[in-house]
């Protein structure tokens, strides 16, 4: 007579198929360990996640302290007026439109009226943008090299921590 097995197949004595339980106890003992691996090179590797917990906490007993937090204070933004410069290319001219923005840092700082500080920014951007070629203008990172010069020579005219960033609004070549 043959034995019948709970699931009501019938097998034989020397049935072929591994039991259930086995398989089941190897998964657990393969994926446990890696996804326990994972989650301790997760946290060990990136400490902003170890410290989350710490920083919200401890926002959390300030404003509970019943002392008011201090209003972050919002950049600055400058536009500065379109600027047209003739580039040369080999003898064949073409013309450059910039407009820019610049974020001034939201620390207090000594600035010229705005009447005398646009003068100072359009020498400096006009003493670069005149050296520029066509070849500086190409490929994917020329907006970048573009924006750190202008932030470096910015830097340099209005002092140290008074720009905060320099935005390219707009960038036409023609």
């Amino acid at each position: 007579m043959k034995a019948v097995k709970q699931g009501g197949s019938e097998k034989g004595a020397s049935g072929s198929a591994p039991p259930k339980r086995n398989t089941r106890k190897l998964m657990l003992f393969a994926i446990v360990p890696v996804v326990l691996a994972g989650a301790a090179a997760t946290y060990f590797l990136v400490p902003a996640l170890a410290e989350t917990g710490h920083a919200a906490n401890s926002q959390v007993q300030t404003k509970t302290a019943g002392t008011p937090a201090p209003a972050q204070a919002h950049p600055q933004m400058v536009d500065v007026p379109e600027i047209v410069v003739t580039l040369p290319n080999d003898g064949h001219p073409r013309q450059l439109r910039i407009k820019l923005s610049l974020e001034l840092t939201p620390a207090p700082h000594d600035l010229p009226p705005m009447d005398q500080f646009t003068p100072k920014v359009n020498d400096a951007l006009l003493t670069y943008l005149r050296t520029l070629r066509d070849s500086d203008l190409e490929g994917g990172l020329a907006l970048d090299r573009i924006r750190g010069d202008l932030y470096r020579r910015l830097t340099l005219v209005l002092g140290p921590n008074v720009i905060n960033n320099v935005l390219i609004t707009s960038l036409v070549t023609g």
